[in-house]
């Protein structure tokens, strides 16, 4: 384009139009690069990359120079020859802000209610990459005017986080004041709502860190003398009024929901499941009412450079004969790269998986037998377990005397057919499970012959040999490994929430879908947390019960079949819910319905939850529990790190639950296979630190920086502007 026009272009109403709308671009970063989940997973405490180096925090990754570094720099725009990422869009946003104040031809200046409309737009568009920056780096600068070319002089001192977060909640409340209902637009604009919500958040995440305002100094620079200095860039400003204005942003959003959608759910989704679910062909969940606003794909020729990469980020490697997988799946998508998968806390947050339906609808916890037919295209359901060409794994005569004595009586699963095991036979036929994944804990680990007797491939989490207890050991070799904890992380149940079966070819990581940036369940939990914050603690379990009602399974709803016959506790179920189909009978609201005792620190359901050992108090607790909450809600969703990131509890979270980055000693249980320093000791296997919670900027970043005259930065000055501990 730049050899056919130039930058008067984007001072004509067609030119402008383009230029507002490529600037949506920024909503799709964190999903559109696998530099999203680098920035936005890694360094929470329910997810991890399969990396290892990025797991344990590796200085070789986590340093100005690393990968850590690199992706940083990827974030911010600066790195090579292209102009990429939030820089290059803020630049753009700034040159479309002063296009609109100019009056640009025609309906931006004929109509000044139209020319607010789209300025509103880039106001929220400009505020949403300086977060993204915020949230990685903390103090950054802030251009507010534009650029056609590259500066002189290489001078971009940093704003503080205060100043941003003062700007972004001016723009915003212009913004709110001016976007349209999400009734009067298209769909995937911004609308008053999602300026609302935003702005609901930014208000809660500016109170949250008024308590870290003694790491600053005078001027507002970070002290770098304190052990704390980077709690001290969670500051971003101190005004009374903001926790009331987080309450009548959030309501705002909330009570405009419920009227319009209303429902047994007050504007919720009625089907945890609904927002995720998808089949060839099928888009329709992008359009559920819950969403406020959504990262906007199309087929995989419309998405741009890198495409939208976050259906391959969490998926599992599930593809192997010995479960009658033998290919890719449209169903179960396909992983690129390393990838990430939940830590064990990842999952143990759910401390009820029989009653939350979130914990199966999250994660893919069972496979069906499958196989990719080449001449169809489609997907079939796995060979015969009688076929020649079966590798599944083979029934001995051990366990086919457990199944046959112990569990086909009872197994009524319609593919089974009430067919015998057979030693020698294949185990695994048409529709069958195949792969199983059972999260246990020490505590309720199964025995080892019962878990090989399974009528399937069972991976549980812990097992038992008489008195000795196994971490993670491989179900496939009937657990005769010894590899613990290394296998471990890369097989375990993965997320379900973005697998796409509308990629162009069944071996393509490009998605089709678009994901949800703020939906309605964050608002109720902003909104408990802010009630909570101003000790109106009934109100606040108020909105956390309205997100517990849509997570329970409803009466009539299946569970999952490790779930019903194997899950610790499902032998207290009614016999009825223990059979195929395995459906509850009852709504489980009641177990799961949330009060005070859930943060109190004495009861079952408060130990349950598991707080780190800095949450003494009641208060301190029932903060922990929010996050618990989104933890829930919002996994593999990349809104967790922002979350405990700014409530200045991510440290302590990442070393309380998350194995492989922390160094804390004796944490976690110990098993009888652990492999030295890797398998399961009990010990934490990172060197996480409070360093780790922001990004440091980028080497290539801090090299190319000049003072006002364009004089290099020395390497003292270079120090003072890197984030502390980099």
């Amino acid at each position: 384009m730049v050899s056919t026009i130039t930058q008067d272009y984007f001072d004509t109403e067609v030119g402008l139009e383009q230029l507002i709308v490529g600037n949506y671009n920024t909503l799709r970063w964190k999903f559109g690069f696998m530099e999203g989940p680098y920035l936005f997973e890694s360094g929470d405490d329910i997810v991890e990359p399969l990396s290892k180096d990025w797991a344990i925090f590796s200085p070789a990754v986590w340093s100005a120079s690393g990968a850590a570094g690199s992706y940083a720099n990827n974030l911010m725009g600066y790195y090579a020859t292209q102009l990429l990422g939030t820089y290059p869009i803020i630049n753009n946003c700034n040159r479309a802000i002063e296009s609109i104040k100019k009056g640009a031809p025609g309906k931006f200046t004929t109509d000044p209610e139209y020319a607010n409309l789209r300025l509103s737009e880039v106001y929220f568009l400009r505020a949403w990459s300086y977060y993204m920056l915020v949230t990685q780096l903390g103090d950054v600068p802030m251009p507010l005017t534009s650029s056609n070319s590259l500066p002189s002089a290489f001078y971009f001192p940093k704003s503080t986080s205060e100043e941003v977060y003062k700007r972004m909640i001016s723009d915003l409340r212009f913004a709110y004041n001016h976007l349209p209902l999400p009734e009067n637009t298209e769909r995937g604009r911004i609308t008053k709502w999602a300026a609302g919500h935003f702005l609901a958040k930014l208000y809660l995440q500016r109170a949250q860190g008024v308590a870290f305002k003694q790491y600053r100094n005078a001027d507002g620079t970070v002290n770098y003398s304190s052990p704390n200095a980077d709690l001290g860039l969670l500051y971003k400003g101190s005004v009374s009024t903001d926790l009331d204005s987080a309450l009548v942003f959030s309501t705002a959003v909330i009570d405009a929901y419920a009227t319009k959608n209303g429902g047994t759910f007050k504007g919720l989704a009625t089907n945890y499941w609904d927002l995720f679910k998808t089949a060839r062909g099928d888009w329709s969940n992008e359009a559920n009412a819950e969403i406020i606003l959504q990262a906007s794909y199309g087929n995989n020729l419309d998405n741009g450079r890198y495409g939208m990469r976050t259906d391959a980020a969490f998926t599992c490697d599930y593809t192997n004969a010995i479960w009658n997988i033998p290919s890719k799946t449209w169903a179960y998508g396909l992983r690129k790269g390393d990838g990430f998968l939940p830590t064990d806390w990842g999952y143990d947050v759910f401390t009820d998986k029989l009653s939350d339906s979130r914990y199966e609808k999250s994660f893919q916890i069972e496979y069906k037998s499958a196989s990719f037919d080449n001449t169809t295209l489609s997907d079939g359901s796995g060979l015969a377990y009688t076929d020649a060409g079966n590798k599944s794994l083979q029934w001995q005569a051990k366990d086919a005397l457990y199944f046959n004595t112990n569990i086909q009586p009872t197994y009524d699963r319609e593919s089974w057919g009430g067919r015998k095991a057979v030693a020698g036979q294949r185990k695994i036929g048409k529709d069958d499970l195949g792969l199983v994944f059972l999260e246990n804990t020490k505590e309720t680990a199964i025995d080892s012959l019962q878990a090989v007797s399974q009528p399937y491939a069972l991976y549980p989490r812990w097992i038992k040999n008489g008195s000795k207890y196994y971490y993670r050991k491989a179900g496939a070799d009937r657990y005769l490994s010894s590899i613990g904890l290394s296998l471990g992380r890369s097989l375990r149940p993965s997320s379900r929430k973005f697998i796409d079966p509308n990629r162009s070819t069944v071996d393509n990581h490009f998605g089709t879908r678009d994901v949800a940036i703020f939906r309605l369940a964050e608002t109720f939990l902003i909104r408990a947390e802010v009630y909570g914050r101003l000790n109106q603690y009934s109100k606040a379990i108020d909105d956390i019960n309205v997100v517990r009602a849509r997570a329970a399974y409803q009466a009539g709803e299946s569970r999952a079949e490790v779930l019903a016959r194997l899950e610790a506790g499902s032998e207290n179920l009614p016999a009825s819910e223990r059979k195929y189909p395995y459906k509850s009978e009852t709504n489980t609201y009641n177990k799961i319905k949330v009060d005070a005792t859930y943060w109190d620190g004495a009861s079952d359901k408060s130990k349950a939850e598991n707080y780190p050992p800095e949450a003494t108090t009641d208060a301190a607790r029932f903060i922990h529990f929010i996050y618990n909450e989104i933890s829930r809600e919002f996994n593999t969703e990349q809104v967790i790190y922002e979350g405990i990131h700014h409530a200045g509890i991510q440290a302590e979270r990442v070393m309380h639950h998350s194995q492989m980055a922390s160094s804390k000693q004796g944490n976690w249980p110990v098993s009888n296979n652990p492999l030295a320093g890797s398998g399961q000791d009990g010990n934490g296997k990172g060197t996480f630190t409070l360093t780790n919670t922001f990004k440091p900027f980028p080497q290539a970043y801090l090299d190319m920086l000049t003072d006002e005259k364009g004089v290099l930065l020395s390497s003292e000055a270079k120090a003072k502007y890197q984030n502390p501990g980099y």
